[in-house]
């Protein structure tokens, strides 16, 4: 293997406009969004002064973004997805202003912040839904991995870039500057998103009618029926649940490692760290021949990761534990992504995307309460090891239990037949493949093209 082929595989981003175009959108975004969160959580406790006030902004956020996901996968089964798009980010960048007017004002009101929260919760859960569900479309089907990759590396640098950022204007100028900021970061992702081309869903003539009725349960029917998406999710929900355990980081610090404050931040910076590195030099995971059973593997190595973390005796461990962690993680991922949006067709793509968000924002509330009270139990290192030991138990499990998962591929490059003949991503449009259910992508003809418009 080349140097070259470690590096990230920016081939989505040279091929497809429209991806080109949601990728910068998304850039913009999470730098507003990570600045955000920082100044929402100052905020709230300076209004409650409690923890407990922080917790139930976060709470409200969950709740709304599961809500939203739910709708919008549904929608973005029923509509244009480019019009879903657009309204939600729209949505959202006057929840944020709302946040700006009100932190402006002499006398900030406590229900106006959970107001703006429940309705950016609600718009986010659309957005992200809608956005998930239409990547597949925009870019080739052995392009997947790639484009799962440069999304994952976008989230990992907002995480560890925005929120600094966010603390440094939070403490020269207050929450209002932040909140108008991302109001206007909003306002722009909006704007580079008009450029997408209309993306009504694809719908195979030879649909079930029971099965595409709209339900939400139809994509929990079709996980039932194959067996790569449905080993995903039920491997998706442990690790959820039992995944990183950064809600005893504070425990941890206070009780096992010294440096206070500073370390704690080192701690939660960890798996980022891993994931940025794994991100950065994902071209060999976006060409494993056996992705199913890579993925299995991250997530076995993820599992002991957290149980090193149980067991470290010193920071410089815990934080390299994190760190694989994080890194095992983000190869996860990409995997995920590539094989539930490669395995789903596309009329139910949308409530498929729907049920892994909601599988993951359950997860992350559930599963903090789990882990707190196995802490109770034993103790906070004993609660990481359990976690961890779960997650790799999981892993075997599901690749003993699911060999669909553990065979599972992904179409490759050298794989297509013409490949090089097709014109470039912003030239393709979606087809189903009658009987699989499967999209990939074909040259536009003229009765693909929308009516001319003047």
């Amino acid at each position: 293997m080349r140097a070259g082929d470690l590096l990230v595989d920016i081939g989505p981003l040279r091929t497809s406009r429209d991806f080109r175009a949601i990728f910068i959108a998304r850039i913009v975004s999470l730098f507003g969004l990570g600045m955000a969160t920082v100044a929402l959580s100052d905020q709230v406790y300076d209004l409650t002064g409690s923890t407990f006030g922080v917790a139930v902004s976060s709470m409200i956020m969950s709740v709304t973004v599961l809500a939203g996901s739910l709708w919008g996968g549904w929608a973005a089964d029923r509509m244009d997805r480019r019009g879903l798009i657009l309204w939600a980010r729209s949505s959202a960048a006057l929840a944020f202003a709302g946040l700006a007017v009100n932190a402006f004002t002499p006398d900030p009101h406590l229900w106006a912040v959970y107001l703006c929260i429940a309705w950016d919760g609600l718009a986010t859960g659309v957005s992200v839904t809608a956005l998930m569900a239409v990547a597949p479309t925009l870019v080739r089907p052995d392009q997947l991995p790639a484009a799962g990759a440069l999304i994952s590396l976008t989230g990992e640098i907002g995480s560890v870039a925005a929120p600094f950022l966010g603390g440094v204007l939070l403490a020269l100028a207050g929450p209002a500057p932040v909140y108008a900021f991302t109001a206007v970061t909003t306002g722009i992702t909006t704007l580079l998103l008009l450029r997408l081309r209309p993306l009504p869903p694809v719908k195979d003539e030879e649909d079930d009618d029971t099965e595409d009725s709209g339900s939400p349960l139809a994509a929990f029917r079709y996980a039932v029926r194959n067996r790569v998406v449905g080993g995903l999710l039920a491997l998706g929900g442990i690790n959820a649940l039992f995944n990183m355990p950064v809600v005893l980081f504070p425990e941890m610090v206070d009780e096992r490692f010294d440096g206070g404050k500073v370390m704690l931040g080192l701690l939660y910076t960890a798996p980022a760290v891993g994931a940025i590195l794994v991100s950065a030099t994902s071209g060999w995971i976006t060409r494993a021949a056996r992705p199913g059973r890579l993925l299995l593997v991250a997530a076995f190595t993820g599992g002991l990761a957290i149980v090193g973390f149980g067991l470290s005796g010193s920071a410089a461990v815990a934080f390299a534990m994190l760190a694989v962690g994080g890194a095992a993680g983000t190869v996860y991922e990409i995997l995920e992504y590539a094989l539930v949006q490669h395995n789903t067709p596309d009329r139910l793509r949308g409530r498929m995307v729907s049920v892994l968000t909601s599988q993951g924002t359950t997860g992350d509330v559930v599963g903090d309460v789990e882990v707190a009270l196995v802490a109770k139990w034993f103790s906070p290192a004993g609660a990481a090891v359990v976690n961890g030991v779960v997650c790799a138990a999981a892993a075997l499990v599901v690749a003993v239990t699911v060999p669909g998962l553990r065979k599972a591929t992904l179409p490759r490059e050298e794989e297509e037949e013409s490949g090089d003949d097709l014109p470039p991503a912003d030239a393709l449009v979606a087809v189903t493949h009658a009987g699989t259910g499967l999209t990939t992508a074909k040259p536009v003809t003229a009765e693909d093209l929308p009516p001319a418009t003047g």
